[in-house]
């Protein structure tokens, strides 16, 4: 299907299904919906069915299917996104400033965080900044990677990210470590319902505790996907997970800028500033991407303050 094409249609296959139960679900959304899907390249639409395909795979395995995800895909933009951007725009700042509010506000509520993963995890196909991101990585970054790299995401959540690296089928090692025995486990039930058909070692490790590494022990690939705007201190987080990199090996990072959410705490205000955290930390930018919002371009993102996907390719002294 070419993109002209795709912007007139609804889309087939996984992201058919998708756009069709979200719409259904919420009829006033799918303007909205067939704006963000009809403005992207056809590789990014590509990465995107195949994204949508594990995501429907993922939603047979919950009680509700994929009209939970829907539901709870419009509870995310109404009840817990919306809120919060109200306020940014009223004060210029996220609501929340430490991780321990967060804590308590959000991670320690499981039916909130049940339904803000569900909701978030359609995001990676409905919206555009997402989708670009996650293209992204699947067509750029990963391809780096030499044959048998030694692969880590930190904060793996939904599992994709490490489904996608184990497809390539090109990585030796490959590893994520999350500090929430929870969500290791729902990583490891992700992977499992996808069908990984190779070993991925999941461990609960705090990264802040683990800045010592053996030399055999460091890895060639780490990725961090939106992790560091719930730390106080992400320059500190970078530093510690650089330490377990090889001389020269890279480290992929994705922050969203301007971009509120319950559970998000440092704000960062474009590509720059998280280019200039990166390299606060030691690394080397090799490349930096960002991505806007649905229906936006990036000079009406960055003049607005509208939420921007910064994707930062980074490798560690040799």
């Amino acid at each position: 299907m070419s993109e002209s094409e795709f912007s007139m249609t609804q889309p087939a296959g996984a992201l058919g299904t998708i756009f069709g139960c979200v719409s259904a679900h919420w009829p006033e959304h799918a303007s909205f919906l067939q704006k963000s899907l009809a403005g992207r390249e056809n590789g990014v639409v590509a990465v995107s069915e195949c994204l949508g395909a594990a995501i429907v795979a993922l939603a047979s395995t919950i009680e509700g299917g994929l009209d939970k995800l829907a539901s709870d895909y419009r509870f995310l933009c109404e009840e817990i996104v919306m809120p919060e951007e109200i306020h940014f725009r009223r004060f210029g700042s996220y609501r929340l400033t430490s991780f321990a509010d967060a804590q308590r506000e959000c991670y320690a509520n499981d039916p909130f965080m049940e339904r803000y993963m569900n909701g978030l995890l359609l995001s990676n196909v409905l919206w555009a900044n997402h989708a670009n991101a996650f293209a992204y990585y699947v067509t750029r970054y990963l391809p780096r990677l030499p044959m048998g790299a030694h692969h880590l995401e930190i904060g793996p959540g939904h599992g994709l990210f490490l489904h996608f690296a184990a497809a390539k089928g090109k990585l030796g090692r490959i590893a994520g470590w999350d500090v929430s025995p929870t969500s290791i486990a729902k990583t490891r039930h992700a992977l499992d319902t996808l069908g990984t058909g190779r070993e991925i070692e999941l461990i609960e490790q705090d990264l802040f505790a683990a800045c010592s590494p053996r030399s055999q022990d460091r890895f060639d690939s780490i990725v961090m996907s939106e992790i560091l705007e719930h730390l106080e201190d992400p320059a500190q987080a970078l530093r510690c997970a650089s330490r377990w990199l090889k001389p020269g090996g890279l480290l992929w990072i994705n922050v969203p800028a301007n971009s509120p959410a319950p559970d998000h705490i440092y704000l960062f205000e474009s590509l720059d500033h998280a280019q200039r955290i990166a390299e606060e930390a030691g690394l080397e930018v090799v490349d930096a991407r960002a991505f806007p919002m649905s229906g936006v371009t990036i000079e009406r993102a960055v003049k607005h303050r509208l939420s921007v996907s910064c994707s930062l390719l980074t490798r560690a002294p040799a």
